[in-house]
This record gives C-alpha cells, structure tokens and sequence, in this order.
C-alpha cells in the first residue's frame, strides 16, 4: 500500500539551455532540497572507482587526466552529435553512469525523507530519455525556445551555435517533455517572470497529493 506520508519527489527537466537549473537553484532559495543530476553523475564520474574503471574500459585511458579528474573535453567528444557513433558512445555512458546516479538518488531522497521533509526535488535534464518519468509524483518541465536556449548556452560557456544543436539532438526535444510533463515553466521572458513562474508551480505541487508509484510501476 502506498505510503500517504512519504515526500513528494518531483522532477524537474528541460532540454539544454532552458533554464532548469536557473529553476532548481529559485527552488533551493525557497528553502526545498533539490539534488542535481550533473553535479552526482559529476562527482560520481569522479569518485566512484567502479564507475570509473567501466569508463576507461569502454572509452580508453584518456577519459581521465594524469591528476585522475575526468577529461570532459575528450568525452564530449565521443558522445556528443548526431552521427551514430556518437549516439552509441552516449548510450554507453548513460549505461554505465546513471544506476549509480540512480541509487544516489534514492540514498539521498531516503535520507532527506528521514530528516522530516514534505517535498524533495530532483533536478535532471534525461529523465525520460532514462526511463525515470514513473519515479516520480510530478514532472516540471522548463521550456524555452529554441534561439533563447542556444544564446544562453553560447553566452554561458562560448559553445557555438552548432556545437549547442549537437548537444541538443542528443536528447529528446523540448516539446517532448514539455508535453509529457504534469507543468510547465515557459522561460521565454526576464528572470523575474521566471522566478513568479516557478514560486507558483511550487505553490500548486507542494499542495498535491503523492502518486501511487508502486502501482504506475507495475503497469
């Protein structure tokens, strides 16, 4: 039977250059728990000796730097685009990053439950290319068009126009998720629309009740 007590868990996603972590961050303001799906797969990709010893397997020792840290440059390389290869590579990643970004996940969510709170968000922008839309209660998905999401990647970190679309078709479209989600935050505006947008679906999910996951996932 399904635990009417537990925390909400919440998903919030978008494609790259949307603004979900601008969200996640308001969100964290507000004084809820938000973890980041980059910043565990980061540190992670980083930390976990098993995880890391799966990705020099399949990508070769200059995944990792002489100093241990992570080569990101060269990785970005093989995984990002649009030719198969490339797609391939991703694939391969993902399947050997997110089980243990997964059951990070759910470590901290227990522990965060355990500590008292109501409402525990989860910031990712692969929820449903992971098949982890049915973990959660409810779905924000954060929408920008997509010129805006393609400056504010180029402004943030130099990336060309090609490069962000590369990024992009990596992941499935901002429509996608934005019509499988239970909200929607539009960040076509200024960051103070975005931070009235955000402070209202907070408002509206913290009030809803939790879904039955145990039985949605055995449908």
């Amino acid at each position: 039977m399904e635990n009417k007590n537990r925390a909400l868990v919440i998903g919030i996603t978008g494609g790259i250059g949307s603004g979900k972590t601008s969200v996640a961050k308001i969100i964290a303001e507000m004084g809820y728990k938000v973890l980041i799906a980059d910043d565990q797969a980061k540190k992670i990709m980083s930390e976990n000796e098993a995880v890391k010893a799966k990705i020099i397997d399949t990508f070769g020792n200059e995944t990792y730097l002489s100093d241990g840290s992570l080569n990101r440059t060269f990785l970005a390389g093989l995984v990002f685009g649009d030719d198969p290869e490339k797609k391939s590579n991703l694939d391969k990643l993902n399947k050997i990053v997110h089980p243990a970004v997964i059951d990070d996940m759910i470590e901290m969510v227990e522990k965060y439950e355990n500590e008292g709170e109501k409402i525990i968000f989860k910031e990712s922008a692969l929820i449903y290319e992971a098949g982890l839309a049915d973990g959660f209660d409810y779905i924000i998905s954060v929408y920008a068009d997509e010129e805006n999401c393609i400056k504010r990647v180029a402004d943030r970190n130099g990336s060309s126009s090609d490069e962000v679309k590369k990024r992009m078709e990596s992941q499935l479209s901002p429509q996608f998720k934005r019509d499988h989600a239970d909200f929607v935050i539009d960040n076509n505006g200024n960051p103070e629309d975005l931070k009235n947008s955000t402070q209202l679906i907070v408002s509206i999910v913290s009030a809803m009740p939790p879904r039955d996951l145990t039985k949605e996932n055995d449908n």
